[in-house]
């Protein structure tokens, strides 16, 4: 039974080429096989496999210019990033920023694009849950996608045509607005405030050592007046990214990866429910 292949999580920073492919004959000399030329990685020299002379090869760069300029703008982070056998196989996942991850569980799932260099997969868009780390999650992955393209000629008008990027953020936000304007139409009391910060950090309200600050922020926080349930979602998201810790990168590392990212994503589950009763 083979051993699976681990993935190799690093950058995408190197191209294939194509070469041509040589056989000796039977004089001995070297003779061209033109059915097939040589996929090979450019900066360590190995070669990936063989194709047709036809087959289009959409480069690394190409794929990752699909969610670079979001990951630019804020709204994507790349978390899972690599290639399977020596670079034959490659892949790159993102997922929403934190300000769009607490709209619920749907879009808890990474944006991949996944490519076969070598014939072994075409390039794919899309949502998916898994995360590659080796060959089955791969083709689990993969098999998941709907979004495909083929290495046939034109293949890479189509892939940077795809709106998969575009569509997976657009709904993230869409989401968001929705949820967002719920909590801001919905009043929240007191004692709902109480209920709502006890549900999320699951800690008796008065034994929590920054409850004063919170309850400052849900009446006084930026642009809030102690009277809605998004109130209340800014007076979290608020402490989370100003007064959590005392530096800013300390703040910066608990908002967004750390227990406050957790707590912001858990505030807008609980709130939203409590708005919907």
């Amino acid at each position: 039974m083979a051993k699976p292949t681990f993935a190799v999580t690093n950058n995408l920073d190197w191209t294939v080429s194509h070469r041509p492919l040589f056989f000796t004959g039977p004089d001995g000399q070297p003779s061209q096989w033109t059915e097939k030329v040589a996929v090979v990685r450019d900066d360590t020299g190995k070669c990936l496999g063989a194709v047709s002379p036809d087959y289009e090869t959409v480069q690394n760069s190409s794929l990752l210019s699909l969610i670079q300029p979001m990951v630019e703008e804020g709204l994507l982070t790349i978390e899972n990033m690599g290639h399977l056998h020596n670079g034959a196989r490659v892949f790159a996942q993102a997922k929403i920023n934190e300000e769009f991850q607490v709209v619920g569980e749907s879009y808890n799932s990474y944006i991949t694009i996944l490519n076969g260099h070598v014939g072994n997969a075409s390039v794919a868009i899309g949502p998916s849950a898994y995360r590659v780390i080796c060959g089955n999650t791969f083709t689990m992955a993969y098999s998941g996608i709907g979004e495909k393209y083929r290495h046939s000629t034109g293949v890479n008008e189509k892939v940077l045509d795809s709106k998969a990027v575009i569509n997976y953020v657009n709904g993230a936000m869409k989401r968001y607005s929705e949820y967002v304007e719920q909590l801001a139409v919905t009043k929240c009391s007191p004692a709902q405030f109480v209920t709502a910060v006890e549900k999320i950090y699951d800690k008796e309200y008065s034994k929590l050592r920054h409850i004063e600050t919170l309850n400052n922020l849900f009446y006084n926080g930026k642009g809030n007046e102690g009277k809605t349930f998004y109130d209340a979602f800014n007076s979290l998201t608020e402490y989370a990214s100003n007064y959590s810790r005392k530096t800013v990168t300390g703040r910066f590392q608990y908002s967004n990866f750390g227990q406050g990212a957790n707590i912001n994503q858990r505030a807008m589950r609980v709130l939203t429910e409590m708005a919907a009763v």
